[in-house]
């Protein structure tokens, strides 16, 4: 074969290839070492009404500092710790959870209208439970009553109308994703692990009976966390604060959203694309890849980016990644 039929022929099939080997990564099978519950009330997570979302008093609501984008849903965080266990900081990413830790994710939207009438939905919950040194992961859906969510193995799809942070009215079909939509996600390597809860993203300001607090100092006043100081731990920006440099709001976009995939043990490892913020941006395949990564942001359908979690295009996380990368060809 002459050598432009090589040029054209890997240009055409490469992408294909690093797609099905992704996919084979992602639907290799991760056994749980627990059985989930039917019913999301068997774990009592929440206390009186479960749609109240008022957490049990043993758990404890977390915030991050820079969050996911699923389809515009506000989420509610909630984390139990087994009794008189901590949190062990290891570096600025994920702490090391004790055996039993339950981390549960609800995605909500405050504000969807039905028939002309207004009012809060909550659509899924998702468990993360640890069990000696594996994580285990489940999604229940909410009932139309709200007051019941149930175990989920293939996923779901709700419609939906809501108003947005900008009050624009969307319809959207919101996507629950499957057991392995979950597992791809969180996979790394031969584990499942969360994704959220890094320390520098733990490390942000806090609202406690009306005083503001740092929350890893917030989780050592409660017994949760084994932390010498908080003075000279890393944090991550929230991309979505104006007042922060385009560059580190972007890197956070992209650590948050995408990184989970895109990083040398996640499924989307042959894409050369390592998106953690923590990776210098030499090294991150940005420069190289930087058309790409907008062409997929802007695309809906199978070529999608983010490709789980949402099915609409997120206006503010695109514009802030086209105004990062003009500054980065004008540098």
């Amino acid at each position: 074969m002459k050598k432009p039929q090589i040029i054209v022929t890997t240009i055409i099939f490469l992408p294909l290839l690093i797609i099905l080997s992704n996919h084979r990564r992602a639907s290799s099978e991760l056994k749980n070492n627990i059985t989930f519950h039917n019913k999301l009330s068997d774990y009592n997570l929440f206390e009186k009404n479960l749609a109240d979302l008022e957490p049990h008093k043993k758990a404890i609501i977390f915030n991050l500092e820079s969050t996911l984008f699923t389809d515009y849903a506000e989420k509610q965080r909630i984390i139990f710790l087994p009794t008189d266990d901590k949190l062990i900081v290891k570096g600025s990413g994920l702490p090391d959870f004790p055996s039993g830790t339950i981390i549960a994710k609800t995605f909500y939207y405050p504000t969807t209208i039905l028939n002309d009438t207004i009012r809060k939905f909550i659509v899924e919950t998702r468990l993360l439970i640890k069990k000696e040194s594996q994580w285990n992961g489940a999604t229940y859906k909410w009932n139309q009553k709200q007051d019941e969510a149930y175990l989920l193995e293939e996923g779901a799809t709700v419609p939906l109308t809501f108003e947005d942070n900008n009050k624009t009215t969307r319809s959207i079909n919101y996507k629950i994703p499957s057991k392995l939509d979950c597992i791809s996600c969180h996979r790394q390597g031969n584990q499942i692990y969360p994704i959220g809860p890094k320390i520098r993203n733990l490390n942000t300001a806090i609202n406690k009976g009306g005083y503001e607090i740092n929350q890893l100092e917030y989780f050592k006043q409660k017994m949760l966390l084994d932390l010498d100081s908080t003075d000279y731990t890393p944090s991550i920006v929230d991309h979505k604060n104006d007042s922060v440099l385009i560059a580190k709001r972007a890197r956070a976009y992209l650590d948050i959203n995408c990184a989970h995939c895109h990083n040398p043990n996640g499924i989307a490892y042959l894409t050369m694309l390592d998106l953690r913020e923590e990776t210098s941006i030499y090294k991150t395949g940005i420069l190289l890849k930087q058309g790409k990564i907008v062409m997929r942001m802007s695309t809906l359908g199978e070529l999608h980016m983010p490709k789980i979690g949402t099915t609409i295009i997120h206006d503010e996380g695109l514009q802030l990644i086209l105004d990062y990368i003009e500054n980065l060809n004008k540098n």
